[in-house]
């Protein structure tokens, strides 16, 4: 189990000061200073040791280590510094060894119990983990409680145990309640959940404790986009380029592809654990092709009118209105036999025109042209000018010659001769979801999968169609 980096800091730095008691660093013995025990020098040992270890000078830092054991045989605190050597260097078996004789020689060490079960964890040890990190919080006189819960809820990630990760953060959070890597995770974890009001929630708390990073902004960000907040996005957004515009978060958010960030991570981890699947297979898995029905009538459908409803009953329902009947029109409806999507908007109408369909066929048609130039609006950013428009940022940089693309006015007029127009259809890549594509194209995630009769969360196969337009508009 390969932890998210948030969860890997978290173990790393509870073993790092749970080893450390002394932090002067005293190695030779001055000529009438008073004479000091072999276990005060051990432990100026450990923290020196541990110190050429934190700055990857691995040799002295053993050095330092195993003459500290050697002053100290009995110190428990030096089995723990020296497991936390061989875990560091990738020996395994010799730092459970040294945890083992640490709890050996100290069993009421709850920084050991601590370390320990964290280092199982990571080597997918997970019910000795866990027995190990309960034990430490039972330890009277613990005051890292809220780390060890955190590890524990680690544990039950590795697991894939969502219910657990969720119970174990909320303990932690009771007895640290201004932990940041807390609350961002319980964020994550309702937005992978796709508990989006819940997640604003623990997102907006993550912003009241002051907590500034590139994370934190992008799931602000993709909380906001997927919840139609614009305002909001477009707050994100304009962070996001000004404080942090070379990040990789950045650049997840102007790619429209957010699989490397730990919320998109666990989204997948999550709806895979409910399928039953790897999440490494989840994309590779073909999604359920609706079956579309197309039918003639020779009655159009006024395109003033609500033409199209979808309910949360009986999904996408045709709501006729009368007109006359030119001779030689005729109106496409279609008719899915796809489960229906709860909770979604209505459909928007589009007019029909005067010709008949009897089969839905591949097109690169594209909507209305779009205009030369846009004037900037106040609060724009280059990124939602472009988003709107089909552009990349470099594009619109490249064809207003703006270096910095935070540097926009009010008023500000850009070229847009070579803004694209959005496709009828797109074929999908590996890795793709509804919310990918939705977000590539500037479209409602709800109205791009009541459009193909998919549920929000559907598992995309390479090569799979998915529709970009309403399909009972013209051409389809």
């Amino acid at each position: 189990m390969r932890f998210s980096w948030l969860a890997g800091i978290g173990l790393c730095s509870t073993l790092l000061f749970g080893c450390v008691s002394e932090s002067t660093i005293v190695d030779s013995k001055v000529p009438g200073e008073r004479p000091t025990d072999n276990k005060q020098i051990a432990r100026t040992r450990l923290s020196l040791g541990l110190n050429y270890l934190q700055r990857g000078e691995t040799s002295q830092a053993r050095f330092n280590l195993e003459k500290a054991r050697e002053l100290a045989p009995d110190m428990p605190e030096v089995d723990n510094a020296l497991a936390y050597y061989y875990q560091q260097v990738g020996e395994f078996d010799q730092a459970e060894d040294a945890y083992r004789d640490a709890l050996r020689k100290d069993h009421n060490n709850a920084d050991t119990y601590n370390n320990f079960g964290a280092f199982l964890c990571q080597i997918n040890k997970f019910e000795e983990a866990e027995e190990l990190l309960l034990a430490a919080v039972k330890r009277p006189g613990y005051i890292r409680v809220a780390d060890s819960y955190e590890n524990l809820a680690f544990c039950a990630l590795g697991r894939k145990d969502f219910d657990k990760y969720q119970q174990y953060l909320e303990q932690a959070l009771r007895h640290n309640g201004v932990k940041h890597s807390i609350v961002y995770n319980l964020s994550v974890l309702n937005y992978a959940k796709g508990d989006l009001e819940k997640a604003r929630i623990w997102q907006k708390r993550l912003q009241e404790l002051g907590q500034v990073s590139p994370q934190a902004t992008l799931l602000r960000y993709m909380i906001a986009y997927q919840l139609d907040d614009k305002t909001e996005q477009q707050t994100a957004e304009k962070f996001m380029l000004s404080v942090y515009p070379t990040t990789p978060e950045t650049a997840w958010m102007l790619s429209a592809d957010f699989s490397a960030s730990a919320p998109e991570k666990l989204r997948q981890q999550y709806k895979a654990s409910l399928l039953g699947l790897d999440p490494a297979d989840l994309a590779a898995k073909p999604a359920a092709t609706p079956k579309i029905k197309v039918v003639k009538r020779k009655t159009g459908v006024n395109p003033d009118s609500e033409a199209f409803s979808l309910t949360t009953e009986t999904g996408p329902q045709l709501m006729e209105t009368t007109r006359a009947p030119a001779a030689s029109e005729a109106a496409a409806v279609v008719t899915a036999t796809a489960a229906p999507v709860a909770n979604e908007p209505s459909v928007a109408t589009v007019p029909t025109a005067p010709a008949e369909t009897t089969a839905v066929t591949a097109t690169t048609e594209t909507t209305a042209q779009a205009p030369a130039t846009h004037k900037v609006q106040y609060g724009e950013t280059l990124f939602r000018i472009a988003s709107k428009y089909r552009l990349s940022v470099s594009e619109l940089q490249r064809l207003n010659q703006l270096a910095d693309p935070g540097d926009l006015k009010a008023g500000q007029v850009l070229r847009l001769s070579d803004a694209q127009q959005i496709p009828r259809e797109y074929q999908a890549l590996d890795g793709d979801t509804l919310f990918s594509i939705a977000y590539k194209f500037n479209l409602a995630l709800a109205q791009l999968a009541a459009w193909n009769q998919l549920p929000a969360d559907a598992a995309l196969h390479p090569g799979q169609t998915i529709l970009l337009h309403d399909p009972t508009g013209p051409g389809l």
